[in-house]
């Protein structure tokens, strides 16, 4: 029998704006364990505001965001935003050893798992502006695999993949859901999961007016 799913997020009558416009306004809705729910929405609609508020990086100008306790902990999100926050000075490596995964450092043998799952094994000392823009991506995502996180707030994150790179991040969402994860994205092309996505519109605030 699976699980019930619990409540992972919360959110109540949100409004984002930048500067004097108002980009959307009264979002209201709830995440829980085991789901996944894409944004949708027109280019400009506020799909990465809403991403980024969320997870604390932007401020919204009114409602309420209730990121709630799991076994009586706090749940931190892993967020992976548009750019996958790589810095090219760094090996594949230090990039993932230095760099904090949902709020701590990690030992190197799951750093060294994770570079090897996500097919960069051979990059391991290989500083990240020789990496190609895939492989970039990649280096972002190996996150996903070493985050102790109950949800997982991806923005864009099939950009740059190959067929085989989408397959592979589409399976670890699959794979994440299925043991009670939650996971809120958003993506330009089509995800492709067994399970139904569940989607969540944002309406530009002056269409939502017409």
């Amino acid at each position: 029998m699976s699980p019930v799913p619990i409540s992972v997020l919360k959110v109540d009558k949100l409004g984002i704006r930048r500067s004097e416009r108002w980009l959307f306004r009264d979002l209201s809705f709830e995440l829980k364990s085991g789901e996944v729910i894409q944004v949708v929405g027109h280019n400009g609609a506020g799909k990465t505001s809403l991403m980024r508020s969320l997870c604390g990086l932007l401020t919204q100008a009114e409602g309420k965001i209730n990121w709630l306790e799991i076994n009586d902990l706090p749940c931190l999100p892993l967020f992976l935003g548009h750019l996958p926050a790589v810095k090219p000075e760094l090996t594949v490596f230090e990039n993932l050893k230095f760099h904090p995964i949902a709020g701590r450092f990690l030992d190197d043998e799951p750093i060294e798992d994770a570079i090897e799952e996500v097919r960069l094994g051979d990059y391991l000392e290989t500083p990240a502006r020789y990496l190609s823009a895939g492989q970039t991506r990649r280096v972002g995502l190996a996150r996903l695999l070493l985050a102790d996180t109950p949800c997982w707030v991806l923005d864009e994150p099939f950009t740059s993949l190959d067929v085989e790179g989408c397959r592979w991040l589409e399976s670890q969402i699959e794979d994440f859901a299925a043991k009670g994860g939650a996971v809120l994205l958003t993506s330009h092309q089509a995800v492709n999961l067994k399970e139904t996505i569940r989607t969540l519109e944002i309406v530009r605030f002056e269409e939502a007016l017409c």
